[in-house]
């Protein structure tokens, strides 16, 4: 399986000078909605499509509650998720109050399993 990708221009800015540098970006083919992979998923196992639907639905849920009390998700052979979070720089401790740390984003780091892809992918260029 190969992955398209085209090349952008960036400008590196660092050393002084401003150079234009060229990079490969991944093209996204598209998109698989839940639906699709819930079809997908009960083709292969004795669930059915909506069984596989309410089940992510749920796990939705779930994953929200368990993040929001500063747990980490793991998902064997997927992937764990996690929050990061913020706050200005403080000049003493006592400043960092819990109303200057925010949440930024919801984080994922794959399993081993799934970052065996980036080893298998194989990229050619977009015509």
């Amino acid at each position: 399986m190969s992955y398209q990708y085209v090349v952008r221009s960036k400008k590196d800015k660092t050393g002084g000078e401003e150079k234009v540098r060229y990079y490969g970006v991944p093209v996204v083919t598209g998109q698989i909605l839940t639906s699709e992979l819930a079809e997908e998923v009960a083709d292969r196992c004795s669930l059915t499509r909506g069984d596989v639907l309410a089940a992510i639905s749920e796990l939705s849920a779930v994953m929200k509650m368990w993040l929001s009390g500063g747990y980490s998700v793991n998902l064997d052979r997927i992937g764990s998720f996690s929050l990061s979070a913020s706050s200005p720089g403080c000049v003493t401790p006592e400043e960092c109050t819990p109303g200057k740390v925010k949440a930024q984003r919801v984080c994922f780091k794959a399993s081993p399993e799934m970052r065996e892809i980036v080893e298998k992918v194989k990229f050619e260029k977009k015509k």
